[in-house]
């Protein structure tokens, strides 16, 4: 069945530009394992998307900064939850990236199985894209890729995004890599401020 996404949503979100990589994973020297089960939910299931996803780690933004273990640069947890309460009614906490700032959260395992990432978002101040970016451990150290962008304007209100494809097929069956996801506000203007960051694996759909 097609993913059925809020009129609202697709209005001010449709301005996401995803970047293709599966070219990149192909080339980065995955290790032979799949990827360990993950705690599901359907997080996104108001929005018509019964697909199960799972929290990447710190995902939340509940806790001190140590609990939630991202690096954080000109960026900051912050009090207030996106309203849809999607981890449950007792999450407090967001987090907000500042102009010229970046988020990079813990690494976790990617395989193949996990196609999409969505998350909720709103721009605070205009200013500035969202860019999205992964940092994949390769053979040679790490390495930098782009994911995808949120266009300034593009969120004025807390809302999910669509699905943000990965494109990780390249990755061979049964094999793996280790992943961080970035985000970044690249401009001297402009805040973000971002929630509950999910992953869908397809096999579990």
């Amino acid at each position: 069945m097609p993913l059925v996404i809020h009129p609202r949503v697709r209005r001010s979100l449709r301005r996401i530009v995803a970047v293709g990589c599966g070219v990149f994973f192909a080339g980065t020297g995955a290790a032979l394992a799949s990827c360990p089960p993950q705690p599901l939910s359907t997080p996104f299931s108001q929005w018509g998307d019964t697909n199960s996803y799972f929290l990447i780690p710190g995902g939340s933004f509940e806790g001190t900064p140590d609990q939630v273990g991202w690096s954080l640069s000109n960026a900051s947890l912050t009090a207030g939850n996106e309203p849809f309460q999607v981890g449950g009614s007792s999450d407090q906490q967001s987090l907000t990236i500042d102009a010229g700032g970046s988020a990079t959260s813990p690494y976790f395992c990617v395989d193949n199985t996990m196609t999409d990432l969505r998350l909720f978002v709103q721009q605070v101040t205009t200013g500035s894209d969202l860019q999205v970016q992964a940092l994949v451990q390769t053979r040679d150290g790490v390495r930098t890729m782009p994911v995808a962008h949120l266009a300034d304007g593009s969120a004025p209100a807390w809302a999910p995004t669509d699905p943000i494809a990965g494109d990780t097929a390249a990755i061979p069956n049964g094999y793996s890599v280790m992943v961080a996801l970035q985000f970044v506000v690249p401009e001297s203007s402009g805040t973000w401020q971002l929630d509950d960051i999910y992953v869908d694996p397809w096999r579990s759909g």
